[in-house]
């Protein structure tokens, strides 16, 4: 499909989802929410954030020093700044992500290894809220009104574990590599091929990944609490367990392109998985902006 048809199909997308949210929920009572909102609580939100951030950025460092590549952590935060403000023009979270890989692959002269290690921390970081959501349905899953997110979750992490031997594992690179020879579009399949290379030399390094897995979700548990905190700023009473398993799943689905930086998606997300729990539209609107 052109690309430029595509992109106006995600922006019709976002302003569509965002409209339709908009015209369904009290729009007077999401303004009086945020109106009435406790200063100190929403600064501790942003607080939390921000801490966020450097704990995703030392995330990434340790990985790149798995492999002898020198980022400091100020320079490693600095570019996830970078990267979440592109995030905010581009068409998903992962555009952001290009941006940091290309402009630390620039600074160490390595461009493989930036890249490869911008996946491995995003899918690391993406099992670890997977893995955190299974584990919060398996406790709330009598509670929900529809249970069908529950199978949905098992089996991405079933095909995400299926996929570790594939990325990481020398089965996986020996069925792949000759495979990639035919892909000669841009030379995609030499590069293709370069960066599973990479991938599976970082797969060498096991407690670098174990490391990321554990940061993942130390940052997975500050996000929470960035939630929780907004939520209390706007007085709303939903039990914590209930941030646990719905953040994650909202992350998730973030970070797949169909609309522009997860605009109307992100907001729909947490207007229909609160709905499960009976919070009204509008508390769920005011806590996703």
């Amino acid at each position: 499909m052109n690309p430029r048809i595509l992109k106006i199909l995600k922006y019709g997308l976002s302003i569509g989802l965002l409209s339709w949210l908009i015209t369904q929920t009290d729009l007077s009572q999401v303004l009086s929410l945020i109106a009435e909102a406790d200063r100190g609580n929403l600064a501790l939100a942003i607080i939390a954030y921000l801490a966020s951030v450097v704990v995703v950025a030392y995330r990434w460092e340790t990985l790149l020093e798995s492999r002898g590549i020198p980022l400091t952590l100020s320079r490693a935060t600095g570019l996830y700044f970078i990267g979440n403000f592109f995030s905010n023009f581009l068409p998903t979270s992962i555009g952001g992500d290009a941006v940091r890989a290309y402009s630390a692959g620039t600074d160490l002269g390595k461009r493989a290894d930036a890249f490869a290690s911008v996946f491995i921390e995003r899918f690391m970081g993406l099992f670890a809220i997977v893995s955190m959501a299974l584990l919060g349905f398996l406790l709330i899953a009598q509670e929900l009104e529809h249970t069908y997110i529950v199978p949905a979750t098992v089996v991405l992490y079933l095909l995400m574990l299926a996929a570790f031997p594939i990325l990481f594992g020398r089965w996986g690179i020996e069925w792949l590599k000759p495979r990639y020879r035919h892909v000669t579009v841009f030379d995609l399949g030499r590069k293709t091929a370069r960066l599973h290379d990479v991938l599976y030399q970082y797969g060498s390094h096991r407690r670098a990944l174990a490391a990321n897995f554990a940061l993942s979700v130390l940052y997975q548990g500050v996000i929470v609490v960035m939630n929780i905190l907004v939520a209390r700023a706007l007085g709303l009473p939903i039990h914590p367990m209930y941030f646990v398993v719905f953040v994650p799943i909202i992350g998730t689905i973030s970070m797949f392109p169909f609309s522009i930086n997860a605009l109307g998606i992100r907001e729909g997300g947490y207007v229909l998985l609160f709905a499960q729990i009976d919070r009204p539209d509008s508390e769920a609107l005011a806590l996703s902006l």
